[in-house]
């Protein structure tokens, strides 16, 4: 297989994960992240299990970044098959007490950020007649969320934003999909939670509201980048029931 995968969010808990299986399957591996170091050094631990993989550092809110992180990626392996706009951050306050910052800086990264990703991601493969898009969203963006009113209405944005681009790029034989997980132990999904709250979520099935493992959100991926899966577009996976 000579397939290249470019994830944003690359360094982080579940897309991390989503790196280090794709590349065990033979992708080559774009890791992108804001943070640099992190992305370096997950594209090191695949490279030493000998899978492909190498690091670019980008801000998914900056068009001129996911222009450069773009051109990278196809500098190194030719070209890009799948992209997967996995970039996103959380806060847990009161909508009453949130400031506008708060708001604009969330919004800039989980939702500017998957427009310009799969915008760049789409303007390449709209040229090959063939591609995959894939984003993360959230069982919050259709049940909502208090406390993180932003990240659900971010969310909600993913889920029409992927029904949209997927209408768009039929024609050109690119598919556009988003997955929703469920809680997930991550740094992310920790935010607002004592330890020993979070730790009661382990006890929790997870068709209720336990915790989603990764390997089964990477089992998701795999299946959407399959041949089994060439004319599904413009979905929403929920890996848990949205309440």
């Amino acid at each position: 297989m000579n397939k290249t995968i470019l994830v944003t969010g690359g360094a982080g808990g579940i897309c991390s994960a989503i790196c280090r299986g794709l590349a065990v399957d033979g992708l080559n591996v774009v890791v992108a992240d804001f943070d640099e170091d992190a992305a370096q050094n997950v594209a090191a631990e695949i490279t030493a299990e000998k899978g492909h993989a190498i690091a670019v550092q980008v801000d998914v809110g900056d068009a001129n970044s996911v222009a450069a992180m773009m051109e990278k990626a196809t500098a190194k392996y030719g070209q890009v098959d799948y992209a997967f706009c996995g970039a996103g951050v959380m806060d847990r306050v009161p909508t009453v007490e949130m400031p506008e910052q708060m708001w604009d800086r969330l919004m800039r990264i989980n939702l500017k950020g998957v427009f310009l990703c799969a915008q760049a991601a789409a303007r390449h493969m709209i040229a090959r007649k063939e591609g995959r898009i894939l984003s993360i969203a959230s069982g919050r963006g259709v049940a909502g969320q208090a406390r993180s009113a932003h990240y659900a209405a971010s969310k909600a944005g993913v889920i029409a934003f992927t029904k949209s681009l997927a209408v768009e790029l039929a024609p050109d034989n690119i598919t556009v999909n988003c997955v929703c997980p469920g809680a997930t132990d991550t740094p992310m999904s920790r935010i607002g939670f004592t330890p020993d709250q979070f730790k009661k979520r382990e006890e929790i099935p997870p068709l209720m509201d336990g915790l989603t493992q990764k390997f089964e959100i990477v089992g998701l991926v795999r299946y959407l980048l399959s041949d089994a899966a060439k004319y599904i577009t413009g979905q929403t996976f929920f890996l848990r029931t949205p309440k």
